[in-house]
C-alpha cells in the first residue's frame, strides 16, 4: 500500500510540476527575495522610517511606540512591494538564465517562452491572493493600531487626522447611530463630508458640508456651505431642508478621527459605507466609493501584468544584454502608478465610469503584457 501511495503521488507531482518548473522556480528564488526586499525598504524607509525617526526628534514619539508604529506598518508598504517585485524578479532571473546560455538551451529544445514563464505565471497568482489577503485582513487593523498610537502623542489635537477617506463610525449599545466621512483633509480643515445620523435603527439626518474647521476654544468642528436634511423614519421622506452657511457640529472629536484607518479602505468598509450613502443622494461622494471598490478590487492582479511584462523582457534577453528592459522596466512602474492615478482621478470627477476607472490600469498592464510576451515568443519561434 504504501507502495502504491508513492507512485501515485510521484505521478501526481509529475502532472502538476515538472523538473523544468521546479528548475525555473530554483532560479527565480533568490531574486524575488532581493527585489521584494528592495522594493519593501524603498518604500518602508521614504513612507514610514523618516516620518517616525522626525517625530522622536520632535519628543512627540517614545522609542517604544516608534517601534511599534513601524511594526505595524511593516504590512502596508509589504503590500505594495509585492506586485512591484514581481516585475523584477522575473526579469533578473531569465537574464541570468540567458547569461549563462540556459535560456538558449531551453529555446534550442523546442520549448515555447509560453512554457518558459508558465512557473513564474502561477506564482504571480498566489502573490496575488496573498495582496488580497494583506490589503483586506492585515493592513487595516494594523494602520487602525497605528493610528491610535499616533493619536496618542500629537503635536496638536488635529495633527494626526489622516489626509484622505476619513470615515467614523459611531455606535451605541452595539448600534450604529452615525456615519462621519470626510474626502480630504488639509492640515486644517476638513473637506466634502457626508453625515449620516440614525435613530432606532432607521436614517434621522443626512449633514452635507464644504468644509469644517476645528475651534479649538469651544472644542467643536465649524461645518461651513452646508445643507441639513431631516428624515421622517416611517416614510422615508425629507421633513425638513435647512441650508446653512455655519454650523457648529460637536459629536465627533479629532482624537477620535485619527484613531480611524486611512486610505486604503478594504472592501467590505467600503460596501458599507457605499450602502449608506447612496440613501444620502450624495451622487459625488458615491461615484468616488466605487471608483475606490473598483481599485481595491484590480489592485492585487497588478503582480499579474507586471510578472508578464517582465516575464517577456528578461526572455529578450541574450547573454551579451543581460540587463535589457531593466532600466524600462524600473520607469515601467512610476508610468503605470501615473497612469492609474489620472483614472481614478478622472472616476473621481465622474467624467468615466467607475468600474472603467478602476479596472482600465490593470487591463491595459495585462494585455501590453500579454503582447510582449507574444512577440517573444515568435521571436523565440523563428531562430
Amino acid at each position: 500500500m504504501p507502495l502504491a501511495q508513492n507512485k501515485l503521488l510521484k505521478r501526481l507531482r509529475r502532472f502538476w510540476i515538472s523538473r523544468l518548473d521546479i528548475f525555473i522556480l530554483r532560479a527565480f528564488w533568490m531574486p524575488w527575495i532581493f527585489a521584494f526586499g528592495a522594493f519593501t525598504t524603498i518604500s518602508f524607509s521614504i513612507g514610514a522610517l523618516f516620518d517616525v525617526l522626525r517625530r522622536l526628534t520632535e519628543g512627540t514619539l517614545s522609542s517604544a511606540d516608534a517601534l511599534q508604529v513601524l511594526v505595524l506598518q511593516l504590512p502596508r508598504f509589504m503590500v505594495l512591494a509585492l506586485p512591484m517585485s514581481m516585475l523584477l524578479a522575473p526579469l533578473l532571473t531569465y537574464s541570468q538564465l540567458a547569461q549563462r546560455n540556459e535560456l538558449m538551451a531551453l529555446k534550442a529544445c523546442g520549448t515555447s517562452v509560453y512554457r518558459i514563464v508558465r512557473p513564474v505565471i502561477c506564482f504571480s497568482l498566489i502573490v496575488a491572493v496573498s495582496t488580497l489577503t494583506l490589503n483586506e485582513w492585515i493592513v487595516p487593523p494594523a494602520t487602525a493600531a497605528v493610528n491610535r498610537l499616533l493619536a496618542q502623542h500629537p503635536a496638536s489635537p488635529i495633527a494626526a487626522i489622516p489626509s484622505q477617506n476619513i470615515v467614523h463610525k459611531t455606535y451605541r449599545h452595539q448600534r450604529l447611530i452615525q456615519l462621519f466621512y470626510a474626502h480630504t483633509f488639509d492640515g486644517e480643515a476638513l473637506h466634502q463630508l457626508t453625515i449620516l445620523q440614525f435613530q432606532d435603527r432607521h436614517l434621522h439626518q443626512i449633514w452635507l458640508a464644504q468644509q469644517a474647521t476645528w475651534n479649538t476654544a469651544q472644542q467643536k468642528w465649524t461645518l461651513s456651505q452646508g445643507t441639513r436634511y431631516t428624515i421622517d423614519p416611517i416614510s422615508g421622506l425629507y421633513q425638513h431642508v435647512v441650508s446653512f452657511e455655519q454650523q457648529p457640529f460637536q459629536r465627533i472629536s479629532p482624537q477620535e478621527l485619527a484613531e480611524i484607518t486611512s486610505h486604503p479602505t478594504n472592501l467590505h468598509e467600503t460596501e458599507v459605507l457605499m450602502r449608506h450613502v447612496q440613501q444620502s443622494g450624495n451622487l459625488q461622494t458615491m461615484q468616488r466609493l466605487q471608483v475606490r471598490w473598483h481599485s481595491l478590487m484590480a489592485f492585487p492582479w497588478i503582480g499579474v501584468g507586471f510578472t508578464l511584462i517582465g516575464s517577456a523582457l528578461g526572455c529578450q534577453s541574450t547573454s551579451k544584454q543581460g540587463s535589457l528592459g531593466f532600466g524600462l522596466s524600473s520607469l515601467l512602474i512610476f508610468v503605470y502608478y501615473t497612469f492609474s492615478f489620472i483614472c481614478q482621478t478622472l472616476g473621481d470627477t465622474g467624467l468615466w465610469l467607475a468600474n472603467i476607472a478602476g479596472w482600465l490600469p490593470i487591463v491595459v498592464l495585462i494585455t501590453l503584457g500579454s503582447a510582449l510576451l507574444h512577440n517573444s515568443n515568435i521571436r523565440s519561434a523563428s531562430y
